[in-house]
């Protein structure tokens, strides 16, 4: 009987020094480490210009595909269509003045669609946007692949839609590698990125 007592009292002394030192060692990381998406924000709010091709695919009851190409200054920002073959070459140039298709040297003034930074055109460009500008609902540490990622989630209201913008970024370089795109809980776009280059 004795023998049971000791052994439950070294297990609470245990289990108690135990949670003390995780205490110290998280508190620790908390003051010494900053927020890693305050972190990933700072680093988007001071890029001045890059570029990214992408991999979209969206689903609105058919699923299609493109291959993008988005570069980006502090005055503007373009999408240039590299694949399906059949619109190959169409450019979306997007400034505050708002949106402007290109194509083979011929210009034609458009709107944004209804919901800015849900479209294949402009989805790059609203994601940096997020990125520099929102806050985060949640984040955490994923894998994807073989690559560790810092895991941001964007809510909004847009539309009258409930939106959610999720990005994976690099845990090394806070690259994008994956984004996704939902309206109402349902997603309608995704983003696998191949390059990423800014400054």
């Amino acid at each position: 009987m004795n023998r049971e007592k000791g052994k439950k009292n070294r297990s609470r002394k245990t289990i108690g020094a135990l949670t003390l030192a995780l205490t110290l060692v998280w508190g620790g990381c908390a003051k010494g480490e900053e927020d890693p998406a305050a972190q990933a924000a700072d680093y988007y709010r001071g890029l001045t210009q890059g570029s990214a091709i992408a991999e979209v695919q969206t689903d609105s009851g058919v699923v299609m595909e493109y291959r993008l190409a988005a570069e980006w200054d502090e005055e503007s920002s373009a999408v240039q269509v590299l694949s399906p073959e059949e619109i190959a070459g169409i450019r979306c140039r997007i400034t505050e003045n708002g949106a402007r298709l290109e194509y083979d040297g011929v210009e034609l003034e458009t709107l944004l669609p209804n919901l800015p930074g849900f479209t294949p055109a402009d989805c790059l460009d609203g994601l940096l946007d997020a990125l520099a500008g929102a806050a985060p609902s949640e984040w955490g540490w994923e894998k994807k692949g073989e690559r560790e990622c810092l895991a941001l989630t964007f809510e909004m209201e847009t539309g009258g839609y409930q939106a959610v913008k999720r990005v994976w970024l690099d845990r090394q370089t806070l690259a994008p590698v994956q984004a996704e795109w939902y309206l109402d809980g349902n997603q309608m776009m995704s983003a696998s990125f191949t390059e990423f280059q800014a400054q």
